[in-house]
């Protein structure tokens, strides 16, 4: 279960047209606030095949322009992780940046930006993971609800989607 859940949770995500940057960053990080309850697919290097996961997240918006994201994550009925992210947003750089812990690997470090209602995050882990210690996480909020997270790793030379979970709102 080396690699289950390293793809965690976190989000943050912003760039809305006439609506100043820094108020369009504290409604994109809102979107997070709340329990979740989801899951998908995860990509753990032991295992010939990817792993179906269910999670329970709950997300706190810390001020104007932070939040956490944190919950536990299952699979296999025995296997469980528990992970948490942290997302701060710098008006001046327009970034998003933070950490994120629940990787077998340790702390990783995140560093982004808003991509309409995606959040490109690259993530760098503590330790070489597959080909490197980076890999991007995708986070994708509508604002209807729901989100996704996808982390993409590269293997072999290839960017391949280890990570693909959807949450909704409870």
């Amino acid at each position: 279960m080396n690699n289950l859940l390293r793809c965690g949770a976190v989000g943050a995500t912003l760039a809305l047209a006439f609506v100043p940057q820094t108020k369009a960053a504290t409604d994109y990080l809102s979107r997070f606030d709340g329990t979740w309850r989801g899951g998908g697919s995860v990509t753990v290097s032991q295992l010939p095949t990817p792993v179906d996961v269910s999670c329970n997240m709950s997300g706190d918006r810390r001020n104007a322009q932070s939040f956490s994201l944190g919950g536990t994550c299952r699979a296999m009925l025995l296997m469980s992780r528990e992970i948490a992210a942290n997302i701060t947003f710098d008006p001046g750089s327009q970034r998003y940046s933070g950490t994120y812990r629940g990787s077998t690997s340790g702390p990783a470090t995140l560093a982004g930006r808003l991509k309409g209602d995606t959040l490109d995050l690259r993530v760098t882990w503590s330790k070489k993971i597959y080909d490197d210690n980076f890999a991007r996480m995708l986070i994708k909020n509508n604002g209807r609800g729901a989100f996704t997270m996808q982390v993409v790793e590269k293997i072999d030379g290839k960017s391949v989607l280890v990570s693909n979970l959807a949450f909704r709102g409870r």
